[in-house]
């Protein structure tokens, strides 16, 4: 697992001990980021169920002014927090250890509101639906910001889940990629 482009291009990621985190392939990842690339630049992104810190890093590497990485394993935590250091990110990210459904009422407390959101829960428990959900209630998502979706291609995400619209989808074998904007939007 590597930084595919920007300032950080090449370098390699340490990879979480273990078999709980999945990490987004490098064919996947390129994907999404030439998708979303010219949304990057200044941008303040969410890396939900971060793992490695591969989606939030590559953003780094590409323009992004901050990203805050949630996942709620120990291990994985750390492994981003040495990924951070090791890229000279640690200034512009914040890292937190807690559950995504809890934390994310959190993020609306401290009037927090992202440009882009990453989110790759864990496949087979039905956590997309509910973490889409949440983003539109609490309005942590800008009016013009988007919500990358990860998740397994034989999982259907809604068209529509709250205020949100899925625009796009994409799918690489097994992954299925659904981006998701504000209904309304453009």
């Amino acid at each position: 697992m590597r930084i595919i482009a920007g300032r950080s291009k090449g370098r390699i990621l340490k990879s979480v001990k273990g078999r709980n985190t999945r990490p987004t392939s490098d064919k996947v990842k390129e994907s999404v980021f030439n998708i979303i690339q010219d949304r990057l630049q200044e941008s303040v992104v969410l890396d939900l169920f971060a793992g490695t810190g591969n989606l939030g890093l590559e953003a780094l590497s590409r323009g992004a002014e901050k990203v805050v990485f949630v996942d709620k394993n120990g291990e994985a935590i750390k492994t981003v927090k040495e990924n951070c250091i090791a890229l000279g990110y640690k200034g512009q990210s914040e890292i937190i250890r807690n559950d995504v459904l809890r934390y994310l009422p959190e993020l609306k407390r401290l009037g927090m509101v992202f440009d882009i959101i990453f989110m790759d829960p864990p496949y087979h428990i039905g956590l997309g639906e509910k973490v889409l959900s949440s983003i539109e209630d609490l309005n942590i998502l800008d009016g013009t910001g988007i919500v990358v979706a990860e998740h397994d291609a034989k999982v259907i995400l809604p068209h529509r889940q709250a205020g949100l619209l899925r625009y796009d989808q994409r799918r690489y074998g097994g992954t299925m990629v659904s981006f998701y904007r504000k209904d309304g939007t453009r």
